[in-house]
Parts: C-alpha cells; structure tokens; sequence
C-alpha cells in the first residue's frame, strides 16, 4: 500500500508551538504531512516562512507527499468570472512552484462550486466546465515543468460529478492531469439521497436549477485516473471528516479500489483533528496503520462475531 500522509494546521501557530506540533507528529510515527491549503496561502504571501519550514521538517525527520491547492468561491479552477480569473491562475502558479519546491509530486483542487447566486450571473454547467478546462489548459505546463501531477477533487457539485472530472482529465489526456478521490464526498454523492430533506447534496445544485445527479460507484469509475486520495469518514448526511469506522462509508471497497488504482501516489488522512471529539493522535496514527496493513477489517469481523456469539439474556 502507498504510503500515507497527515493533514495538520499550522499556520496559526507560533514558531514555538509549530516545532513543538511538528516534533509530536515525528514522535507518533508519522513520516509525510499535507502541504495543504491554508499552508500554501501563507507561504505565498509570507515568503520568509519558506526557509523556516524547510529546516523545521528536515530537523524532524519529516516531508511534504502532497498538498491541496488553495480553494474557495473565488480561488477554484472553473470560477467563470472573467476579473478573477488572472488571480486565480497566479495563485495556483504560485501553489506549484512551492510544491516543487518542498518535493511534493501531487496537488488536489477542488474545481468551482455552480454559484450563480453569488456570481451573479445566468450560467450554465457547460459554462464552468469550459472554464475548468481553459485553467488546466493554463496550468498544466507549469505542472509539467516542475514534476508535479494535478488531481481534481470530487465534492458533491454539478461540476464534481464522475462525468465532468472525467471528461476533463481524458480531454487533455496527459500523466500531469489525473483525479482525487475523497472518500466523505463519495459518501454524501452516494448516499445523501437516503436522507431526503437533510443532506447537504442538493443546495448547490439548486442554485444552477439542476437535478441532483446521485452517483453509484463513484470510485470504480474514476480508479484509473486516481493520484492521490482524501480518506474520512461520515453519516451521509453532512462532510463531517470524521475518524474512518466511524460514519457509513464502506471501507473495505474503499481500500480495495486504492490498491488497485494504477496512477495512486499516496493516501491522504483528512480527517479533522480541530473538533473537540477529534481522536489523539495516537489514535489517528493506528487506525490508519490498520487501514493500510489490512489489520482494520479482522478487528471489524471479531467484533461482529463476537455480538454474533454473545448469548442473549432472557427477561
């Protein structure tokens, strides 16, 4: 199994309590960290945090494996707002070369939510795909000339859906272009129709007056196209980055479609230790360890032999 890395916060913290964090992870085990959004931003725009970073991971013994491009209503690859547009390309030049930079060979980017209702404007799907499209079309040799391979994220949007990632990835047909898998917005695309009236799935797609298009075997139809993934867990319902084992998705698919995805690099943890019922660290580090060895699906199949032989009391 490919190896995996952590997705931890940094940036908010002070010098001290940066080396204090970093040197915890080292002692739990872990090896490779996210070089992820928030990070990203900050080193663009604090240049001098660059040289820091690079001493501070090299003193614990740990790397960068991959990163997640900056994102939002106004940061993502397909927003059709032609202002924003040149930012939004510097923006993620600039992600790219930081990416060389620290060794990581994969980013993943969330492509545009379909808000006409913050836009302004009366678009259509195809709109943000040709959007989507004219970015990549603009990033991709920036991507090739520093090694570093782009993944577009499936969320639970119009313009994440398995179609539109995949056409985008086969329309320009190239190594430097591949998919991310998130296991939590599988889950929501896969399941949130079970909860009519309470998953989070439908509001964006309302705001473009389309039907929601709830997908089955999600990860089956983009596996060879896979570079990196986002594994968390949760209830269908809202993208809640819990604990994996936790929430409704099924890990052993999950897992056995990673194995098997030609392209993966590495296996991202995203789950979100910022909660108050976020898992130790320890925690965090074993179940993964087991997700990977294998070791997490014998403990599940004791348990559930286990209830199977327990006598039952009579009353």
């Amino acid at each position: 199994m490919k190896p995996v890395t952590y997705n931890f916060g940094l940036v908010k913290k002070s010098d001290e309590e940066r080396r204090e964090t970093l040197r915890q992870l080292a002692e739990s085990g872990i090896q490779h960290l996210n070089l992820n959004n928030a990070l990203l931003e900050h080193l663009i725009v604090t240049p001098d945090a660059v040289p820091k970073y690079e001493k501070d991971m090299k003193e614990f013994g740990l790397s960068f494996m991959d990163a997640h491009a900056p994102w939002g209503t106004w940061k993502d690859p397909g927003v059709p707002v032609e202002s924003e547009h040149p930012q939004i390309v510097m923006r993620q030049k600039m992600s790219l070369r930081l990416c060389n930079r620290f060794g990581v060979t994969s980013i993943a980017y969330h492509t545009a939510n379909t808000f006409n209702s913050i836009y302004g404007v009366d678009l259509t799907l195809n709109d943000y795909y040709k959007m989507l499209l004219r970015t990549m079309e603009e990033l991709l040799p920036d991507a090739q000339q520093l090694g570093v391979v782009m993944a577009l994220e499936n969320q639970w949007t119009p313009l994440n859906q398995s179609a539109c990632l995949l056409n985008a990835v086969r329309h320009f047909d190239t190594k430097w272009l591949g998919i991310c898998y998130d296991s939590g917005h599988g889950n929501l695309t896969e399941h949130g129709q079970e909860f009519p009236g309470k998953t989070v799935v439908p509001t964006i797609w309302n705001d473009i007056k389309l039907p929601v298009v709830w997908e089955e075997q999600f990860i089956e139809k983009v596996r060879p196209y896979l570079v990196n993934c986002h594994l968390h867990d949760n209830n269908g319902i809202n993208d809640l980055h819990n604990l994996p084992g936790t929430g409704t998705v099924d890990w052993k698919r999950i897992m056995d479609n990673l194995v098997n995805a030609p392209r993966l690099q590495c296996i991202q943890c995203e789950v979100n230790m910022t909660k108050e019922e976020a898992p130790t660290i320890e925690k965090l580090v074993s179940t993964f360890d087991s997700l990977t060895d294998g070791s997490f699906f014998k403990s599940k199949q004791k348990s559930t032999k286990a209830r199977r032989n327990t006598p039952r009391k009579r009353n």
